[in-house]
């Protein structure tokens, strides 16, 4: 295996060509969170997520074994400064109102609202985003952070705190998770009048809110954006194309916008494919997140056009209970020759608790096994 130096090395000249579209080879990567840091410190969710001191040094911790134990197309070095972003997975949805319950052994996550259309609607458009962000257990935790960080060294290098708050989970995943999931999936067919004013208001809010968090964090950024910006929406799945066209569209429409001039880039979970051509089509989406296993990345690279791109992930199950050999089929079968199209198509890993190294290893050496691409057409 090269020493760090010349995996960077070889990383940054295969990025470069990536972004080129001139890579030889597709990228492969993998990522964590929480969920692995927390089992590697023997140290509990509900302590992350509120006790600033156990969120930083948890948080450094799991960066540093990232690159002390991961072998993939990332640098392995050290960075010049850790850039940490402090994360509460249930921040919009405190920031709609919603009451968080905090887990031991598990992520937080936040109740829906109770109450009449009315009273829900009410309650939204009363939401000022300014103050509730200064009075939400988010800011806290990131100005807490700030203070412990100020002056600090981790592994030799400074730390940074980096703001959070600049992105969505998603306009209808926010909407379904604050009004509740089977509620809210009921009101598009029988009350498509309250979906569609419930719909802008989350929206108007989400916008608030991430100007307010480039505001009070003092980000220096302008809105909006030149060099691309994208969002999570992982409950389109729940909705045929036509919903999404009538309903969630124009709305992701008007918060790209407002976000960014730039790229355009969509993060989706799960069987979603009815959507990928109007996102590509009438919203201008040119890259896709998310893509499992069983989608024919291939098939859509062709129909949806040049400037169109997929990161694609592994069938994380089987990266976490698979054998090596059947991780090794897995990526075979993603990497096609269809879907290897230099500059627009990716794999990235998801690595838990409890994930086996060896079948990290084995999906990255798949990846360098079966992601060779001949020609660069």
């Amino acid at each position: 295996m090269p020493d760090a130096h010349d995996h960077d090395k070889s990383v940054n000249e295969l990025m470069s060509a990536y972004w080129k579209r001139e890579n030889r080879r597709v990228p492969v990567t993998f990522s964590t969170d929480e969920h692995l840091w927390l089992n590697l410190a023997g140290r509990s969710f509900s302590d992350f997520y509120r006790n600033p001191k156990t969120h930083l040094d948890v948080y450094l911790a799991g960066l540093k074994w990232e690159c002390d134990n991961i072998r993939a197309d990332r640098a392995v070095s050290y960075p010049d400064r850790w850039r940490v972003c402090p994360r509460l997975w249930m921040e919009e949805n405190q920031f709609f109102g919603c009451q968080v319950v905090y887990q031991e052994n598990d992520y937080a996550w936040a109740k829906s609202l109770e109450g009449s259309k009315s009273d829900l609607l009410a309650r939204i458009a009363d939401t000022d985003a300014e103050a509730t962000i200064k009075n939400s257990e988010i800011w806290r935790l990131y100005c807490s952070c700030r203070e412990l960080a100020d002056g600090m060294e981790f592994a030799g290098r400074p730390v940074e705190i980096v703001s959070p708050g600049q992105g969505t989970h998603g306009i209808f995943t926010k909407a379904c998770e604050v009004r509740g999931i089977e509620r809210f999936c009921m009101d598009l067919y029988e009350d498509p009048d309250f979906a569609h004013r419930f719909l802008d208001l989350v929206t108007d809010k989400e916008i608030e809110r991430i100007r307010a968090w480039h505001k009070l964090a003092q980000t220096g950024v302008t809105l909006p954006l030149p060099g691309g910006w994208g969002l999570c929406d992982d409950s389109l799945q729940l909705i045929s194309a036509a919903a999404y066209r009538n309903f969630v569209l124009p709305r992701h429409e008007r918060l790209f916008s407002v976000m960014t001039t730039g790229t355009r880039q969509i993060h989706l979970c799960g069987y979603a494919e009815q959507h990928y051509r109007c996102l590509r089509e009438e919203l201008g989406v040119k890259v896709i997140d998310g893509p499992g296993p069983f989608v024919d990345h291939g098939k859509w690279l062709e129909a949806l056009g040049d400037d169109f791109g997929f990161n694609a992930q592994m069938d994380h199950s089987i990266l976490l209970i698979g054998t090596p050999t059947q991780v090794d089929r897995m990526m075979r079968d993603m990497l096609t020759p269809a879907a290897k199209k230099p500059g627009r198509f990716q794999i990235s890993g998801y690595i838990v608790a409890r994930t086996p190294l060896e079948n990290v290893r084995a999906a990255y050496e798949a990846g360098w096994k079966y992601g060779q691409i001949q020609s660069a057409g």
